[in-house]
This record gives C-alpha cells, sequence and structure tokens, in this order.
C-alpha cells in the first residue's frame, strides 16, 4: 500500500498536498508493505509487512515498522 500522507499530527489531513513516493530500477516489495511518501533506491528489497517510513539511500535488504536495514 502507497499512501501520500504521513499523519505528522496523528490525524487524517485531507486538505494535504500530495506527496511523491519514488522507487527506482529492481526494487522488490513484499506483500501488504505500506510505503509513505519516501524515496527508495535500487537494488532494494523489502520485507513482507514492513512499514517504509524513511527514505531509503542504500541497496539492501529491509524489514519491519519501521523498516530498518538487515
Amino acid at each position: 500500500m502507497f499512501t501520500n500522507d504521513k499523519f505528522s499530527n496523528n490525524q487524517v489531513n485531507y486538505d494535504a498536498e500530495i506527496e511523491k513516493t519514488i522507487v527506482s530500477n529492481n526494487v522488490i516489495i513484499g506483500s501488504n508493505s505500506t510505503i509513505l511518501p519516501v524515496k527508495i533506491c535500487s537494488d532494494v528489497i523489502i520485507g513482507a509487512g514492513s512499514v517504509v517510513t524513511k527514505d531509503i539511500d542504500n541497496p539492501g535488504k529491509y524489514a519491519g515498522n519501521p523498516a530498518k536495514k538487515i
């Protein structure tokens, strides 16, 4: 699931400007993952059920809530 609201005030902000999510080449996203508006570099694997809250700048495997490099 991709979302364009970071819920910074713990509420849905319907008036917020739409933010972009950028996914580079060769990225594998596991099922039931949640991707907030971030940039994901090339050659990344995101584990199933992970929540990506920050930009991923280094290739590798990421998992968890929030997603961290493993």
